[in-house]
């Protein structure tokens, strides 16, 4: 697939961020212009974690894509899909500034996408993505941030747009995640939190978050969703944090009957190690309550009777799954990076899956300044099995590469590859495999190489 959002597990970052490790403590590991986006966080319009001022860039690309399916079976009953090459023209306005009391950041781009062939029209279109963050130092003690993004594509195939938190991150873990079709989505998220340092050691936080999403497609249903956490931090020291808190989080669907409640408590450590690392480990359990329909089988008789074997019936459960989340933070330069990250999180399914449990686990690198040269790599891992209705599960992992290098003061060489996998389905041994690739010219008057993708 080729979609131009990071694909990056920021969807365990509202985890993160609930473990009292500052409002800077979010994964970063892509670095520049992230096209579709990197969701909204204190690290938006940010590289490598350093504010480098609000600019714009434009460029041109040819690209080759496989494994496209949209929502359509071929001549043969089976899920349709292409390998389709094409001409990408986009630009961004990227960037972040550090204000009097507090910081804003911006990451906008828009793209328009143009594919050869009959095969391709469907795939043809634009993409438009923005994320803005800013946050105020309301008083000596207390600190107030807001986040909002969007985003719509209609090349979602198999992506990992983990988006967001509330704190900032939370657009990323509750965005399309896993998606199976190349058909149109449109998502949108956007939230606020305030925090308050009541002494040296002792701080309390509370955030909230909404979001949207919708997907074209027929029978693909939609969510509207709300999250909040609540939590204190105690530090035990200038590196070590204590944490614990409640988070409550709501799903409800469209085009399908249900929806689903969760409350949850978690604790978290999180630790500075030296003056380049960070590490942070979380642990707790949630209660889902979910409403929605199921198949059940009529007695022979009535069925003989009235010719219907099987009917809906409404179906109320109540569970528990355990979350947590570890992860490790190196940046040996404001240009040079590398996060690993796991989580267990409940999730609102890809358009097929309900209310889901999630396990992502992801790394990423992230290096610019060689001669001139940017370098970047992704690998992540996720899986999604229904907590609610059928018994279903989809795993996913993706890897993507990036390479930049200046040719002149402002012009940039671009080349992206990557691969996508789904790698087993309980419910027809679905498996798909597809490729990308892309290679263009990026302006940019930045003064670091752009990266793409």
């Amino acid at each position: 697939m080729k979609t131009k959002i990071i694909i990056a597990l920021l969807g365990a970052l509202p985890l993160l961020a609930q473990m009292g490790g500052g409002m800077g403590a979010g994964m970063g590991g892509f670095g520049g212009p992230a096209v579709l986006g990197r969701g909204a966080g204190s690290g938006t319009g940010q590289r490598g974690g350093a504010d480098l001022g609000i600019g714009v860039f434009a460029g041109v690309m040819g690209t080759v894509d496989s494994g496209l399916s949209a929502f359509a079976l071929d001549a043969d009953g089976n899920l349709s899909g292409a390998a389709v090459r094409g001409v990408d023209g986009f630009a961004g306005v990227f960037g972040s500034k550090q204000l009097r009391r507090g910081s804003f950041g911006i990451n906008y781009v828009g793209h328009y996408r143009q594919y050869t062939g009959a095969l391709a029209r469907g795939f043809n279109g634009t993409d438009q993505s923005v994320s803005v963050f800013w946050s105020r130092q309301v008083s000596r003690r207390s600190l107030f941030s807001v986040h909002a993004s969007g985003t719509t594509t209609n090349r979602p195939f198999g992506m990992g747009f983990v988006g967001g938190p509330i704190n900032p991150f939370l657009n990323n873990a509750f965005a399309p995640n896993g998606e199976i079709f190349d058909n149109r989505i449109y998502f949108a998220s956007g939230g606020g939190e305030y925090t308050l340092q009541k002494s040296a050691r002792l701080s309390f936080s509370l955030a909230g978050n909404g979001f949207i999403t919708r997907r074209t497609g027929g029978v693909l249903f939609g969510v509207n969703g709300a999250f909040a956490t609540a939590n204190a931090a105690y530090r035990l020291s200038r590196r070590q944090t204590l944490s614990l808190g409640y988070q409550f989080m709501h799903f409800r669907f469209t085009r399908r009957f249900g929806d689903t409640y969760g409350h949850g408590l978690f604790g978290g450590y999180s630790a500075q190690l030296g003056r380049k690392a960070q590490i942070g480990i979380q642990a707790g359990a949630m209660q889902l309550e979910s409403l929605g329909l199921t198949q059940v089988q009529v007695d022979p008789v009535i069925a003989a009777l009235i010719g219907v074997s099987s009917v809906s019936e409404v179906f109320y459960s109540k569970t528990w799954m355990p979350t947590g989340l570890a992860n490790f933070s190196y940046r040996v330069t404001r240009r040079h990076s590398f996060d690993a990250t796991g989580g267990i999180m409940a999730m609102p399914g890809n358009g097929i899956i309900n209310t889901s449990r999630g396990t992502m686990i992801g790394a990423g690198y992230s290096y610019s300044g060689i001669r001139d040269w940017g370098l970047s790599a992704n690998s992540n891992y996720t899986r999604m099995a229904s907590r609610i209705g059928l018994a279903q599960s989809f795993s996913v992992h993706t890897t993507t590469f990036n390479a930049s290098r200046r040719i002149t003061d402002t012009l940039f060489f671009s080349a992206t590859g990557g691969q996508r996998r789904f790698l087993n389905s309980n419910t027809n041994a679905f498996r798909r495999n597809s490729f990308f690739a892309t290679a263009g010219i990026t302006w940019s008057p930045q003064a670091v190489p752009v990266s793409i993708r």
